[in-house]
């Protein structure tokens, strides 16, 4: 009876892991290009909009960058290749937008999108992505060529 209790016991702790694992929610950022990429992400929470950053993601890896239910519809992120301009002086591959949020030049959480400069960070432009409506789960891939 006791190895019985046991097997029970490890399928139920077996199955509450993979059940556990696959109902998070998460954001993904990867990174499909060749270099490695450095990124932000903005979010509205409640009325706050907010912006965090920076990941540094290796080319073929991947950077959870929020683990939250997506309540959202839409989400912004900003991103580039961590490289020096190339020979003709042609900059850094960028992924980024007409949205503007504060970021910082080290690792950053910012409340508020607005009065940047004047409170010491820089401003970016990120790019909208519409994960949809009901949406648990994202995966946005940064891709070589393919930045806007």
């Amino acid at each position: 009876m006791t190895m019985l209790r046991f097997s029970a016991a490890v399928l139920f702790f077996l199955l509450s892991a993979l059940f556990s694992h696959s109902a998070e929610a998460v954001f993904l950022f990867c990174n499909k290009t060749q270099n490695t990429i450095e990124t932000a992400f903005g979010y509205r929470e409640q009325i706050v909009w907010i912006s965090e950053g920076w990941w540094q993601i290796q080319p073929g890896q991947c950077a959870r960058v929020f683990n939250k239910p997506l309540t959202q519809r839409f989400y912004f992120y900003f991103g580039r290749v961590l490289s020096p301009p190339s020979a003709d002086g042609e900059p850094p591959l960028t992924w980024g937008g007409k949205y503007r949020f504060c970021v910082d030049k080290k690792a950053f959480r910012i409340e508020g999108d607005s009065y940047c400069l004047e409170r010491g960070f820089q401003e970016k432009g990120f790019q909208e992505v519409d994960v949809g409506p009901n949406r648990r789960d994202y995966t946005l891939n940064f891709e070589d060529g393919s930045s806007r």
